[in-house]
């Protein structure tokens, strides 16, 4: 039964008529996974000489148990962007005498192949029978491995417990956030060190067998949650979306109504955003970058002087709409025809693209002044990055968004979907990450930061009240564009 149900999958895609496109994705998707494994491999055997020689340790086994945890905390992400939910379409098989609790184990069971999962025995297998083997013996050495391959496989249903349950919810970025703020808190004052909790903890794999029990036993009880909620899943009404579409009522902005017919259009994109998954991603990814000013603020080094900091307040108060803008016509290219042929023009469709990118840029602004905790001069810089980015850089989006736009699949996954992507968007983010600096970097130059502080204010106070006249110009280039752009959609 499982060749059958490998041999219905492998026929599935072969007689797709986008195999072409989904093998070259699997060619290109293989040798990054080769690639990968390949490094890690030679990390895997250079690990006790890092640590010993280059790091200094003279206890390289207690040194990387300390980093265990870390490395969890780290798959766990890693899993979160690269490993996606196990999908078999069970419609055909469910009239079928087959039991539904059999489709599950078999989804389950082929997760398990994951190239992720091998990850733990190519970077630890080398340093477990070199190291730990000589100092405590061959049995400990694969006890001390396999405990963390099980709870490596543990995270690997975690992450897909996640993704069931809380993936694209505020709730799922809560507990992420919260999560890791707290040790991160846990860390800065001193409640606990991670490091040495994962030292104690996996010191444990090598003085006994329990904690290899205490693993299998998680593996299990994740297993059987996995368990639980597909199967509870595999029913005619779960598949075909009724129950989801009767919540979509949910999504949306009705105040926005409020601001007449422009208003309107900016209330179906926030729920074409909120509704679908790639755009939603999107917007609790650029949540997560808006956390980039810890990484940057708390260093002095960066801090002096305005140049770097331009560059971080573009990137935060610009965090959903460049994302976002990179594809600001491709979202709606599955019903682009449709939107030409609506009573409106093409002025007021741009206009509420223009107010939705820019609203989005006040919100990170708001969300960015607490790093008035690292001086007044961060808000000063985001408060001008915000009006430039209003006055200037929402006009390059709309223009470049222009250029050679590619249709989107909504209802596709988020990771590693490279649809829509062309060079417009490898490009864009040059001419908005460094049109800044085109006006800072003269008065800089010349010794007199703070006038160019003041330009660019200038000029983006000048882009926002001209924004009708600027918008007119969008608009009419649009319209030559706009039969050649409907026309690359339908190609797709």
């Amino acid at each position: 039964m499982i060749a059958t149900l490998l041999s219905h999958g492998w026929k599935k895609l072969s007689r797709s008529g986008s195999f072409d496109k989904e093998i070259i994705t699997s060619i290109f998707l293989g040798l990054f996974a080769i690639m990968l494994t390949c490094y890690v491999l030679i990390l895997g055997f250079a690990l006790e000489s890092i640590i010993s020689k280059t790091l200094g340790q003279a206890d390289s086994i207690y040194f990387l148990n300390g980093l265990l945890l870390y490395y969890f905390v780290f798959e766990f992400m890693l899993r979160y962007f690269m490993q996606n939910l196990p999908v078999l379409e069970v419609e055909p098989y469910l009239h079928l005498p087959i039991k539904r609790s059999y489709l599950v184990h078999f989804l389950l069971g082929r997760s398990v192949g994951h190239f992720l999962n091998s990850f733990v025995f190519l970077l630890f297998t080398p340093f477990a029978f070199t190291t730990v083997a000589t100092k405590h013996g061959f049995t400990i050495a694969l006890n001390w491995l396999l405990v963390i391959w099980l709870i490596s496989l543990s995270t690997h249903f975690l992450v897909m417990l996640f993704k069931k349950k809380l993936d694209d919810t505020i709730w799922g970025l809560l507990v992420l956030g919260g999560l890791f703020s707290f040790f991160g808190a846990a860390d800065y004052f001193g409640w606990f060190k991670l490091s040495t909790v994962s030292s104690q903890l996996f010191e444990q794999a090598t003085h006994g067998f329990y904690l290899l029990g205490i693993s299998f036993f998680i593996v299990v009880i994740f297993y059987w949650f996995n368990f639980r909620f597909f199967i509870s899943s595999l029913y005619p009404e779960e598949i075909s979306g009724q129950k989801e579409s009767t919540n979509r009522n949910r999504y949306g902005l009705s105040f926005l109504q409020n601001f007449g017919f422009v208003g309107e259009l900016i209330n179906l994109e926030v729920k074409l955003i909120l509704r679908n998954k790639r755009p939603r991603t999107i917007l609790f990814l650029s949540i997560l970058l808006l956390l980039y000013g810890l990484f940057f603020y708390t260093k002095p080094t960066l801090n002096h002087g305005y140049g770097f900091l331009l560059f971080i307040g573009v990137l935060i108060t610009g965090a959903f709409s460049i994302n976002y803008g990179q594809f600001l016509f491709s979202w709606q290219g599955g019903h682009f025809d449709f939107t030409n042929t609506q009573p409106f023009s093409l002025r007021q469709y741009l206009e509420s693209k223009y107010w939705l990118l820019s609203g989005a840029m006040f919100i990170c602004f708001l969300l960015s002044i607490p790093y008035v905790y690292f001086g007044w001069h961060i808000v000063t810089v985001n408060v001008i990055m915000m009006v430039f980015n209003v006055g200037v850089n929402t006009h390059i989006i709309m223009n470049m968004g222009m250029w050679d736009p590619k249709k989107i699949d909504l209802a596709k996954r988020a990771a590693f979907n490279w649809e829509g992507v062309g060079a417009a968007q490898w490009l864009m983010s040059v001419p908005l990450l460094l049109s800044p600096y085109a006006i800072y970097l003269p008065f800089s130059l010349s010794g007199y930061p703070n006038i160019g502080l003041a330009a660019l204010a200038i000029v983006g106070i000048a882009g926002i009240v001209l924004h009708p006249y600027l918008l007119s110009l969008t608009a009419k280039r649009l319209l030559n564009k706009k039969y050649i752009i409907a026309a690359g959609f339908r190609r797709e």
